[in-house]
């Protein structure tokens, strides 16, 4: 197959079978050529985050409904307007003429005549392309970006009208990857001229002496110093998080939604690997996880096992020197990554969420130790699921007192949509 018919075949994946993402990406590149996969990565990210969009534009040049097109041949369009209104290295002829191709072998001909009349009439008209006025805001920015209507007015219920659009804006756009360097093993410094050398441009990150950027990608599977244990991917907000619960050497530490294990890991390297950290996730194959990145940074403080977060521990009932809690949310601060977020995240899931969450942080609590420190954090920015959560908890449990909060919206400098709130129990 050439590289549009592997994204078309997995946007059908997705769309129709419920395929996850990031996960249909990454089989999808198994099967591009080496030489291809920049541009099925870059289309597949581009049709996700511009979705509305690209439907708000086939419906200016076709007279037949959305509802009415077979998955083949709304993806089809899809795709070939993508190329022709997002890139610019994709001549509209290739476009319209490897588009009709992909008609002939998924769809009828009359279906096929069609597909190629509204793409020629969309590279004929381009730039009279019109999207809603500014007058209707939230139609226009659910438009523009792509955002599905509830989720806009819910966000313009809780920011201004600027935060969201430049939320929005972040969110279609790629993130720089940020690294966290290991203190256990290198310094900052030496970790940017071992990258160099494995041909990885990186920078020291602004927001912490322990984080990097990395210049472009990056591939750790041919990586020797990530394989060493170097440095780990996480995002600097994540990082961020865990700087904030300042955890000390020697402390008895709880992270009791942990997989991937990324806020242990760096927990137990600000430990400078002393003390004692358990790290519990719900899911046994997940454990893992934890495990094996710990084993590769060479950290031996942590005990990974299997428990759900709201079924509570006796045996370590006020025993917590610190507690971690990264919430299950809803994702929404983390669209810049996984833009199957915006359809696949309903309205109701966010009142779901915030009951689980809340059982979450009673159980939490119940570990820490009075003088204690209970870090609560999601990557969503809902108020539903972090500010409501955190003053409903602080009000039915009076011993605890919030230490700092903040809601992270947007960033320059690789941040993703995360909420952090330290509280100390008194």
């Amino acid at each position: 197959m050439n590289s549009r018919e592997i994204i078309l075949k997995a946007l059908y994946e997705i769309e129709e079978n419920g395929g996850y993402f990031n996960r249909v990406l990454s089989d999808s590149l198994y099967g591009a050529a080496p030489s291809d996969r920049g541009f099925v990565t870059e289309i597949m990210y581009g049709i996700a985050k511009n979705k509305l969009a690209l439907d708000h534009i086939i419906m200016q040049f076709s007279s037949v409904k959305l509802k009415k097109m077979t998955p083949w041949v709304k993806n089809i369009l899809r795709l070939g307007i993508y190329q022709m209104y997002y890139m610019d290295k994709v001549p509209h002829s290739a476009a319209c003429n490897e588009s009709v191709k992909l008609s002939k072998k998924y769809a009828h001909a009359a279906a096929g005549r069609f597909i190629n009349g509204v793409l020629r009439n969309v590279s004929r008209n381009i730039d009279n392309i019109t999207f809603p006025e500014k007058e209707d805001l939230s139609q226009y920015l659910s438009v523009k970006y792509s955002f599905p209507l509830w989720l806009t007015d819910k966000l313009l219920s809780q920011y201004s009208s600027d935060e969201v659009e430049a939320f929005m804006a972040e969110s279609n756009k790629p993130h720089p990857v940020n690294l966290r360097v290991n203190r256990l093993k290198t310094t900052a410094p030496e970790l940017i001229e071992i990258l160099k050398n494995e041909g990885i441009e990186s920078s020291l990150s602004p927001l912490s002496r322990d984080c990097l950027t990395v210049s472009g990608k990056i591939n750790i599977d041919n990586s020797k110093a990530y394989r060493d244990g170097l440095y780990s991917l996480q995002n600097i907000s994540s990082y961020m998080a865990v700087k904030t619960l300042s955890p000390q050497k020697g402390e008895f530490i709880m992270d009791i939604c942990a997989s991937p294990g990324g806020k242990s890991c760096a927990t137990a390297e600000l430990m400078e690997n002393q003390g004692e950290i358990l790290s519990f996730d719900i899911h046994p194959h997940k454990i893992n996880l934890i495990e094996n990145s710990a084993k590769r940074l060479g950290i031996d403080i942590i005990t990974a096992s299997v428990n759900d977060g709201c079924n509570e521990l006796p045996q370590y009932i006020n025993k917590a020197d610190r507690v971690i809690l990264d919430a299950p949310c809803s994702g929404i601060g983390v669209i810049h990554k996984k833009p199957d977020i915006k359809w696949t995240r309903l309205e109701e899931d966010i009142d779901e969420l915030s009951q689980i969450q809340k059982k979450l942080i009673k159980t939490a609590s119940g570990y820490v130790k009075p003088g204690g420190i209970l870090l609560y954090c999601t990557c969503t920015i809902l108020k539903e699921e972090n500010d409501c959560v955190i003053d409903c908890f602080l009000e039915e449990n009076k011993e605890f007192s919030a230490v700092s909060r903040q809601q992270i919206l947007t960033g320059i400098h690789g941040e993703s949509g995360f909420y952090i709130c330290k509280m100390k129990r008194n």
